[in-house]
């Protein structure tokens, strides 16, 4: 049975349903009551990561990090799961979970021997297992046996590289999540085993091929699993999102199929993609590359002058997409006429963006709520290393792929509900109300008014995140929004999608890069096309595994999310080295015992330590303010000019000082362009 504390932990909650947890001995969980029929973390506990620095560290929690001083720290280290005391002084009583089980190390050649020097400080002595060959800078992934209060025993898994490696850095990031990078050969050579029969495919299929269908993806993408086409008639929309037929070459149980259940995601780093499916299948057979015959499970809706959504049908299906076209093409031709070349396109195009617009309000009108959350993007040479970065935009022809895409995922979400099969949803909890009144204390005092009443009302929620979405410290105020929100991930039972203000919502429109995706169409095909030959049978096959696919899915997204940070936070710092001492404006964006967290105007974060300040500084809670004894104030928002400090590559983090504060101005004119 999985550790008690690990569960609700990985729920992100403080009670758990006796039918989750089974019977609980609870002298084996002291910091557990129960009440009926919850078993309950008690009020005083908190649970966690570990944010561990040399002196002190952090509880790392959805709204506010709670300080931990040395002595509270024990011999806990940097990312293990913790319980927290926080009844006198914040101090860790148990550590539930060792996040230590795998260390990147370089190789040093010493007069006495083979030395190891990790990237990360450990604390504690290292004991490696004497390996054979190697040589002064090889990088090493080492595994971790077991740890004790003074040493961590460790054995070499395997080499990653050489420190003389192109991009080892980010390789090195890669490996310390035990990500793999590339295919082994007896899986290639298994691809050669599937054998497609085009015509017997062409008997059995929905013939969309002389309809006329585009996909539309950013400059670079390779993986292209969605096309759609549009048809108007008599007011009434014709809507088709045909979708990559994954499953129909990755077979269940097949080497490629324990292999993508294994990555269960594509990893999109700063300078490149490590997909979930070999390139022949990812960029060649199973992509919609243009002109080519290529098998599908269309989505077919009807829908209103409203663009209500009025009928439906599923099939298997052949497109040839007509035209490879890209965002930044599509968005001029909308907001700048630009002409696409192709009269029935444009006016296909002209006809989309239409009814994306009027999906857009039907959404609204329902609740969802739009955040806006920054990413960054990369410009790199040949040889990996950043010439610029910028923040992505969302424009209208990225509204318009979304909003189709959404339209699909809840209409077939709705479908496999009630003609109950076993389905993976994509569910979003409603938030916990009282993380959700510390987010909106503090957006209070950043200036805001908003219905205290109706807190847990997605309007309420969508009205804040309308009133703040064009002005300087709108970034800040959806971020704290978004910490209070529950993470979205895979489940078996059927929940709302909160931020959506979805009833039924699913994951249907990326299997080349998704597995849940992958494995919906795989049931599609058994149960909705009736491919199954053993209904029965497989039904109840589907039906018992599905919660151990949901919950393994959303670990591996949640692991693959912060891998893709890691890297974009290396891709930040490689790019910054090289200017130290330069100046950049900056907006403060988070407060901290320790400091204040910036953000530049292309989105590169940094930190702003009080110890760099010229005057000591206490925080005024009531104002989220730093006030210092010589009458200066930096509060939550403010926009400030900051000089780069330091760059800290194995960190991973850079340090500002303050040169200036900007010139107060009212919220209202606080623009972004």
């Amino acid at each position: 049975m999985k550790n008690i504390y690990l569960l609700f932990y990985e729920q992100q909650t403080r009670k758990l349903h006796k039918d989750l947890t089974g019977e609980v001995d609870l002298t084996q969980y002291p910091y557990i009551v129960y009440e009926e029929p919850f078993y309950k973390l008690k009020s005083f506990i908190l649970i966690g990561r570990l944010d561990r620095k040399a002196s002190f560290g952090f509880l790392r929690q959805e709204v506010e990090d709670v300080y931990i001083d040395k002595d509270g720290l024990i011999d806990a280290m940097h990312d293990d799961i913790v319980l927290l005391d926080i009844s006198k002084n914040a101090k860790i009583v148990q550590i539930v979970e060792r996040a230590l089980k795998t260390i990147v190390a370089t190789i040093k050649k010493r007069k006495n021997g083979i030395k190891y020097f990790t990237d990360v400080y450990l604390d504690k002595r290292l004991d490696v297992e004497p390996y054979d060959h190697l040589v002064q800078g090889h990088v090493v992934m080492l595994e971790v046996l077991h740890i004790t209060k003074q040493k961590i025993f460790a054995k070499v898994d395997h080499i990653i590289g050489h420190v003389n490696d192109p991009d080892i850095e980010t390789l090195k990031i890669v490996s310390s999540y035990n990500w793999p990078t590339e295919f082994d050969s007896e899986l290639l050579d298994s691809i050669d085993d599937i054998k497609i029969n085009m015509e017997q495919e062409r008997k059995e299929r929905l013939d969309f091929t002389k309809h006329l269908t585009v996909t539309i993806d950013g400059l670079d993408a390779k993986d292209l699993d969605d096309a759609i086409s549009l048809t108007v008639k008599d007011n009434i929309y014709y809507l088709g999102v045909h979708i990559a037929d994954v499953s129909h070459y990755v077979r269940q149980n097949s080497k490629l199929d324990k292999m993508a259940y294994a990555r269960a995601t594509s990893v999109y780093l700063a300078d490149r993609v490590i997909p979930m499916l070999p390139h022949v299948l990812s960029n060649d057979w199973c992509s919609l590359n243009p002109d080519e015959e290529k098998l599908t499970l269309s989505c077919l809706m009807k829908l209103d002058e409203n663009g209500h959504i009025i009928d439906h049908e599923i099939h298997k299906s052949i497109i040839i997409s007509d035209r490879r076209m890209n965002y930044d093409e599509v968005n001029q031709f909308i907001n700048e006429d630009k002409p696409l070349g192709n009269k029935e396109i444009e006016d296909m195009i002209i006809h989309m963006n239409e009814l994306s617009q009027k999906l857009k309000v039907l959404r609204r009108k329902r609740g969802e709520i739009e955040f806006e959350s920054r990413e960054l993007g990369f410009k790199v040479d040949e040889d990996g290393r950043v010439t610029d970065i910028y923040e992505r935009i969302t424009q209208d022809a990225e509204q318009l792929i979304e909003s189709f895409m959404l339209a699909a995922n809840e209409t077939v979400a709705e479908h496999m509900y009630h003609v109950e099969l076993p389905t993976l949803y994509r569910i979003h909890e409603k938030p916990d109300v009282g993380k959700l009144q510390m987010a909106l204390q503090s957006i209070s005092k950043l200036g805001f008014k908003f219905d205290h009443k109706n807190i847990s009302d997605p309007h309420t929620l969508q009205k804040i995140t309308k009133q703040t979405a064009e002005t300087r410290i709108g970034p800040i105020v959806h971020m704290l929004l978004l910490r209070s929100m529950q993470k979205a991930k895979y489940s078996h039972q059927l929940d709302i999608h909160f931020g959506l203000g979805a009833k039924y919502y699913t994951h249907f429109t990326s299997p080349i890069r998704r597995y849940p995706d992958l494995m919906l169409h795989r049931l599609i095909h058994l149960f909705v096309l009736n491919e199954s030959k053993q209904y029965q049978k497989d039904l109840g096959f589907y039906e018992q595994m599905m919660d151990t696919v949901a919950n393994h899915t959303s670990d591996q997204e949640r692991k693959a999310i912060q891998l893709e940070r890691d890297v974009a936070k290396l891709k930040s710092c490689e790019y910054m080295q090289n200017q130290i001492d330069e100046e950049f404006p900056a907006t403060i964006t988070q407060m901290m015992p320790s400091g204040m967290f910036v953000t530049l105007d292309k989105g590169i974060e940094g930190f702003v330590p009080l110890r760099l300040l010229n005057d000591y500084y206490h925080y005024n809670e009531n104002y989220l303010m730093f006030v210092g004894r010589k009458g200066q104030r930096y509060k939550l928002g403010d926009m400030i000019k900051v000089r780069l400090v330091s760059v800290d590559m194995i960190e991973r983090k850079m340090d500002f000082d303050i040169v200036e504060k900007q010139k107060k101005v009212k919220h209202e004119n606080h623009r972004t362009k």
